[in-house]
């Protein structure tokens, strides 16, 4: 019965070709506008700050110094060192996103051990821009507490010692380089390797997954619509005077939806491998878990069919389940980014499993198989339940 259907539906390939094609067109195009509205240069671009060191001293220099150095945070705020003065004559031009003043004798009392908070003004133009000069400054001065901590130490043990004013002012400046690496994590040397833009890549490979794993889902329901208005309509009647069961219809026709579609699967795994999402290795679990979710699609689909006589109820309930699948799942916008009230719901979601699966997968992480496949297990009894209902129903209406 399942090679029935399936040639059935080979007859009809050049229609089968465009009918597919197009959502590739359309999930193509919309990954490749989100994958650009999350890269870097898209989401902010570097904006300026004014940081006004009323201290004067070495340590707050030392401060400054690494904050105006890093190639990392100037990608993202360009700090201007100037006067109080002119500092917020730029804040109320609205050139600069804040300011942040460095009072006095402010190494002075860190070094007593007392806490001197930073004065921050941010720009209310810029609400965005002003909360992460603040984050960055605090963060600044988290720093030099902490390794201010380390060179009270040191310069206590001088002092007992007896040693020089100008011994003590030597390794004082050494230790601030010191201990400032021992705050930053850098008291090691690296290698270093210059690598492409992480933030991309993984944004493109979520992306890439994303769209093969909905893909799936799509074809599955276009594969068993069409089945439905081609084949299954002038068949079914003839094949039930025959007394061929309605549940072995119906899991026929899922079976040969699911063969069907595993060219088509094996294609958008050799994709993913030609783009560089995937680098080819666990290839028989990738192959499998890739099987199990097409054939959960196809089940879930199968399902609906095997539920409702009209082809209208079938698409109204699929559509259903494709966009709830793309918002909850996490298709087009990361689960993360959902409202805190919606997040909780996309724990009904099957997309939200396929996707875990699939990234895991892709990703090397651990894949965990049995809850997609118990799902898959009751969908198959859910296909037959579903036929044989929908058979006495039509029984009761003559």
């Amino acid at each position: 019965m399942t090679l029935f259907f399936l040639k059935g539906v080979v007859r009809k390939w050049k229609t089968l070709i465009l009918l597919f094609s197009v959502p590739l067109i359309l999930m193509g195009g919309s990954a490749y506008i989100a994958a650009k509205a999350f890269t870097n240069k898209e989401r902010l671009e570097p904006f300026k700050a004014a940081i006004v060191d009323q201290d004067e001293t070495f340590q707050t220099g030392y401060v400054i110094k690494q904050l105006t150095d890093n190639k990392e945070l100037t990608r993202v705020v360009k700090p201007v060192v100037t006067t109080e003065e002119n500092a917020r004559k730029l804040l109320e031009e609205n050139k600069i996103a804040g300011m942040a003043i460095l009072p006095e004798n402010f190494s002075k009392t860190i070094m007593n051990g007392e806490n001197v908070p930073l004065t921050v003004i941010g720009n209310e133009n810029k609400p965005l821009q002003a909360y992460l000069f603040r984050q960055v400054m605090e963060s600044a001065a988290d720093y030099t507490s902490a390794a201010q901590s380390g060179i009270n130490t040191i310069y206590d043990f001088m002092l007992q010692g007896d040693l020089s004013s100008e011994v003590r002012k030597t390794e004082y400046k050494k230790d601030v380089l010191s201990f400032s690496l021992h705050a930053l994590g850098r008291n090691e040397i690296f290698d270093e390797t210059e690598e492409g833009s992480l933030f991309l890549k993984n944004i493109l490979s979520y992306y890439g997954i994303s769209i093969f794993t909905l893909l799936l889902m799509v074809w599955a329901y276009q594969i068993l619509l069409f089945m439905r208005g081609q084949i299954t309509s002038g068949i079914r009647t003839r094949l039930l005077l025959y007394k061929m069961s309605a549940w072995r219809l119906s899991l026929s026709e899922w079976l040969a939806a699911s063969v069907f579609l595993l060219p088509l699967l094996a294609a958008g795994v050799y994709a993913l491998k030609a783009i560089d999402i995937w680098n080819g290795e666990r290839m028989l679990e990738i192959g499998a878990g890739s099987i199990l979710i097409l054939l959960i699609f196809t089940a879930l689909f199968g399902f609906v069919s095997s539920i409702f006589t009209s082809d209208r109820l079938f698409q109204l309930v699929s559509a259903v389940f494709i966009s709830t699948g793309c918002v909850l799942g996490g298709h087009f916008i990361p689960s993360f980014y959902l409202p805190a009230w919606l997040e909780p719901y996309s724990l009904y979601s099957i997309n939200t499993y396929a996707l875990d699966l699939t990234y895991a997968l892709f990703g090397g992480g651990t894949a965990n198989f049995g809850p997609l496949f118990i799902l898959l297990c009751a969908l198959i009894i859910l296909i037959s339940l579903g036929a044989f209902l929908r058979e006495k129903r039509m029984e009761a209406k003559g």
